[in-house]
């Protein structure tokens, strides 16, 4: 029976969502907005309470509604080493229960109003508010003012929390995307706080205690900004923020000290080694502008030439006239502190070389070579005619000046946009990429099958080696190391079982598992899924040490449809890999001794000589991507688990694949069993209805 990977619960997610919402077609930029014309930017006003809140008020009439969002000056640059996660928790957990309200108390009071709350964390702010018809203006300055002044961060939802964080890391651990993000902040600032990204470690070390202490350091009163955007009267607002925030204390919150980041000197790879990916993800950049750079009008317009959307030089090369990805984008970020430019694209892994040469000549040509002035026509008429759409609502206006003020820009700066946008010339599009722009000294992150692509890009740049944790590897450590294992493979005998499978709570199925060994030779494997979604997986192993054989294997969920099929002869395995998106693929690759395939990996799990705390490593043929593998199988602990076949004693072990981890629950005593799995990122389990002999 298959125990599941990243790979598999991605197609199915995929597939499901298409079965009901359709295919979806490929995102497309709408034409360019016509010329300037006038716009009158909602004025407003602002004023500082006696105990140091800073109140900016918009009056905007044309629809009954408000927001009232607060800006606390704290986020994840605060967060002490060892502890990330700590604002956001902070944030997260805010109105999860106050001294007067629990949780469920305070999302019915907003609720009953048609009120619509939000609150999180970023770098260097905090954000909490509400939106609300303004005839119930008070509710939300009183809802806000009990859960900022006075959340008691229950335990439990806490716990919650951490589970539901753990999950989101989970998820993004696996996705080459996210990692390829995370390593390239990295790469990028060093040691500065925009650098640090949460652990599984960090993620747990938060406490309660923690929550408390940072909350009474940070949310005081002279360290909030509050916009009350919408159907509002300045003087209601003076006269509600004194009643509901007037006792709100002051006091000496944290402040962040911003180091240097490091300075670029040279063009190199940072490449992640994600064996069997079948894309690399190209994470191309450096350092940028700090806030108050004049230069920013500039900067913006040549960037929307380059890569600013889908009419940006990047993606009309790498995705309309090459085809090789869904889409090269680029931007220059601006926070507190001094931001980056990044490009992205995510490539097949048999083209990224040459994506990275095609994107670096992309950078050298907007730096070395005028746009044209239909590109910057183009990219001036869509900035100035799409801001209006950026400032029709109260949420959207409180938005825009929130940032202003909280990146110290000043009225004028967004009163100012699209005249500055419009005096943008050739000349000084092509000065700014010239300033700002380094082809030379790139930082060029790579995620992806290292055995596939290091010799083609070591060519482009010198290349540093990672494993997909970020540790150093050599050149020889990319080999696939053997395996001599001996399996008690007489543990294996023959059975039938069932299992639920759900994804992400739905319930697809059955999947319906037998196993049979055919004399002293061989084991015969079947599963099989019926309902939403088919799955046949037959699978042929020696019954000696489970030595694959045989493999074949088919899932149809809606139009989406993938095939694997295998033989092995003489330590090689031949096969067809159908249905991807990538297209067909043909595999002949050479094993290693103790090869197994992925297919077989719960029956090697049934056979170990499993204790807490006790590893195992072993070569895996992944049949997704025709790539050999090294999974590692740890063994975290003992549980008492209720499934719907039973109560059992289990054994928690976690598989840990290049693409994710898997949780399985396997039968204390011998044979182990499967009796439930995880993939958490995914959403997916499968657990145990019943099982004969």
């Amino acid at each position: 029976m298959k125990i599941f990977r990243a790979l598999f619960a991605g197609i199915l997610a995929v597939a499901l969502l298409t079965m009901f919402v359709g295919v979806p077609s490929a995102k497309e930029e709408p034409p360019p907005p016509e010329k300037m014309k006038k716009l009158s930017f909602p004025k407003w006003k602002e004023f500082k309470t006696k105990n140091g809140v800073e109140v900016v008020v918009v009056e905007h009439h044309e629809q009954p509604v408000a927001t009232v969002y607060f800006v606390i000056k704290c986020g994840s640059t605060l967060d002490p080493e060892g502890k990330s996660s700590l604002a956001s928790y902070t944030a997260s957990l805010l109105n999860k229960g106050t001294k007067t309200r629990d949780s469920d108390e305070l999302a019915e009071w907003i609720e009953s109003y048609g009120g619509d709350f939000g609150a999180g964390s970023g770098n260097d702010f905090t954000f909490v508010n509400v939106s609300i018809l303004s005839d119930y203006l008070d509710v939300a300055y009183e809802f806000l003012a009990d859960i900022v002044m006075n959340p008691t961060f229950p335990e439990d939802e806490l716990e919650q929390e951490r589970k539901r964080v753990r999950t989101a890391l989970e998820f993004e651990l696996s996705s080459p995307d996210a990692m390829a993000d995370r390593y390239f902040n990295a790469v990028v600032y060093g040691h500065h706080p925009y650098a640090t990204a949460p652990t599984v470690e960090t993620v747990e070390a938060v406490a309660r205690e923690d929550l408390v202490a940072f909350h009474a350091k940070n949310y005081v009163a002279n360290n909030a900004l509050l916009f009350v955007v919408g159907d509002v009267e300045q003087k209601e607002v003076k006269k509600a923020v004194e009643k509901y925030f007037g006792d709100w204390q002051k006091g000496d919150p944290d402040k962040v000290v911003y180091p240097e980041p490091p300075e670029r000197t040279a063009k190199n790879i940072n490449l992640y080694h994600r064996p069997g990916s079948v894309q690399t993800s190209l994470y191309l950049g450096h350092l940028g502008l700090r806030p108050d750079n004049p230069d920013w009008a500039a900067v913006t317009v040549a960037n929307k030439v380059l890569g600013g959307g889908a009419t940006g030089r990047l993606f009309m090369n790498i995705r309309e006239d090459k085809g090789w990805t869904y889409g090269a984008y680029s931007t220059f970020t601006k926070p507190v502190d001094v931001g980056y430019f990044r490009a992205t694209a995510n490539v097949r892994t048999e083209v990224t070389d040459s994506a990275l040469v095609e994107m670096l000549g992309e950078f050298e040509k907007i730096v070395t070579e005028p746009v044209t002035q239909e590109e910057l026509d183009d990219a001036k008429s869509y900035l100035i005619g799409n801001f209006p759409t950026t400032i029709e609502t109260p949420n959207q206006i409180a938005n825009q000046i929130s940032q202003v003020k909280m990146l110290g820009l000043g009225k004028k700066y967004l009163e100012g946009y699209r005249k500055e946008i419009a005096k943008v010339d050739v000349a000084g599009a092509q000065a700014a990429m010239q300033k700002y722009m380094h082809p030379d000294r790139m930082a060029l992150v790579l995620v992806g099958d290292a055995n596939e692509v290091i010799d083609k890009v070591e060519p482009i740049a010198a290349v540093a080696l990672y494993d997909i944790e970020g540790n150093a590897m050599t050149r020889e450590e990319l080999a696939i190391q053997p395996s001599d294992y001996d399996f008690d493979t007489s543990l294996i005998q023959d059975h039938e079982a069932s299992y639920a499978v759900i994804i992400q709570e739905m319930n697809l199925g059955d999947l319906n598992v037998a196993v049979k060994r055919t004399g002293d030779e061989k084991i015969e494997a079947t599963s099989e899924i019926v309902g939403m979604i088919s799955m046949n997986e037959t699978l042929t192993v020696g019954a000696g040490n489970l030595e694959p054989l045989a493999y074949n294997f088919k899932m149809a969920a809606g139009p989406q449809q993938i095939s694997v099929n295998y033989t092995f002869e003489g330590g090689a395995a031949k096969g067809k890999i159908e249905g991807m998106p990538e297209g067909p693929k043909d595999v002949d690759v050479d094993l290693v001794a103790g090869t197994l395939i992925d297919g077989s990996l719960d029956l090697a799990i049934t056979t170990l000589p499993l204790e807490v705390g006790k590893t195992f490593q072993f070569p895996f043929l992944d049949s997704q991507s025709g790539s050999l593998q090294s999974y590692k199988i740890e063994v975290l602990g003992e549980e008492e688990l209720m499934v719907a076949a039973g109560s059992f004693s289990v054994f928690k072990v976690k598989v840990k694949q290049p693409d994710g981890d898997v949780l399985i629950y396997c039968h204390k005593d011998a044979p182990h069993y499967l009796v439930k799995q995880e993939m958490p990122a995914q959403g997916l389990t499968i657990e145990l209805k019943s099982r004969t002999e």
